[in-house]
This record gives structure tokens, sequence and C-alpha cells, in this order.
């Protein structure tokens, strides 16, 4: 049986499957409280206490850039031996409509011969599946890499992780790393309707980061996390 297609929300070049139950919760939520049901189940995020700075807005969906971890690595390609004062940057896209948000800055660090990541959730709803992708930036802006990683899960409403996968480096130099941009890419809830993420906060990030026009993502590139 194919779903009810009665509420299908159009978003630029994505079409997404909404079940009506979900709909209904979300605006009975903002109804009863006032506040966009969106944005008030976002929570601010900050590293040590340093606040991510807003970059833009697509509706529910906020690209958010939060100051990471300073730079680290083999020392033999840092002056003087690191960790050094120049800090990761680090761009979420935080779209509760996901049913998941990121709860604290995340993103990607280098390490020896890969990337190291540091992924914070938690479930707004009962969720079976989730892809999180990241483009990564070396310290140039030029784009390094792209990085995906599927977890699948009994989430329930609620349910928080803290994900720490690791990609290899494909013999990229990952010492030249400074900057991620991270997304939720895709969603299976509970009754399987999948979520896709629109590109336009992402191509919003990459505009930021790189200073010229996003032209799609490099799926030719994408890496598959090998562990967490």
């Amino acid at each position: 049986m194919f779903p009810d297609m009665s509420h299908v929300i159009e978003n630029r070049s994505v079409r997404w499957y909404v079940p009506p139950r979900r709909v209904a919760v979300l605006v009975a939520f903002s109804l009863a409280s006032g506040v966009p049901a969106i944005e008030a189940q976002q929570p601010e995020l900050a590293f040590r206490n340093e606040p991510a700075r807003e970059i833009a807005r697509f509706g529910a969906a906020r690209v958010l850039e939060a100051v990471g971890p300073p730079l680290f690595g083999r020392r033999e390609f840092y002056r003087p031996v690191p960790p050094l004062q120049l800090r990761n940057r680090w761009l979420v896209v935080q779209d509760s409509t996901f049913a998941l948000v990121f709860t604290q800055p995340s993103g990607v660090k280098p390490d020896v011969d890969g990337y190291d990541g540091d992924i914070y959730l938690r479930a707004l709803q009962d969720i079976r599946a989730i892809e999180v992708r990241t483009l990564v930036f070396n310290v140039w802006g030029d784009l390094s890499g792209y990085l995906g990683i599927t977890v699948l899960m009994e989430g329930r409403e609620g349910a928080g992780w803290d994900l720490h996968p690791r990609w290899p480096s494909e013999g990229r130099p990952t010492h030249e790393h400074r900057t991620s941009i991270m997304w939720i890419h895709r969603v299976m809830f509970d009754d399987e309707s999948i979520l896709q993420a629109d590109l336009a906060p992402i191509a919003a990030a990459w505009s930021h980061v790189t200073g010229s026009a996003f032209e799609g993502l490099p799926e030719e590139l994408l890496v598959r996390a090998v562990g967490s």
C-alpha cells in the first residue's frame, strides 16, 4: 500500500511525506504554547560557554556556526607544537522538522590518518534510522572531503546519543583540515516514512565557508564511516 499523500509538504526541490499524525502533533503544540513548534524544540548550542552564531535561516532550518576544539595533530605539520590557538569551525544545520536535533556543537576534527566525528543528538519522536552527512574543508576554505554515516536504531522520543564515528582519509592531508558543515541528511521514522534534507541551508553554509556558489553535493567523493 502506498501512503496517503494528502500531507506531502513541498520544500524547494524535495518532496517529503509527513504522516497526518505528525502534522497534527506539531500544529497542536504550536497552538497550545503560542510558540512555533519547530523552534521551541531547538536547543541553543555552545562550545565551552561560547554560543553558536546563526549564519542563515530557511523556515525551521537554522545554519549555526560554533567554535570547535583547537587544531591538533602530528607535530611535524604544526609550528609551534599543537594544540594551536586556531580552532576548528563547526557548522550545523539545526532543523527539528526531522524530529531530531543537535544538542551540542557537532563536527569533524582531523586525526593522523582520517577524520573523527563528534555528533550529539536527541530524538523528538520515535526514529528507526538516521543518516548524517558532513562536508569538510581545509584551512584555506577548499573542499577536502564528503563524509557520511548511517545509524540504525530503536530510538524513542527523548533518547539522546553521542556518536563518534571515524572516516579514513582516502589519501588526503587531514592536517590541513579546519571546517565542517554537518546536517541530518535523512531520517526514517517509526512508521517507516522517510524525510530528506533540503539543500538550501547547506548551500548557504557552503557559500559562507568558501565565498563561492554551491554547485551540488559531490556524491563521487562520499566516504562512509568505518566505525565508532
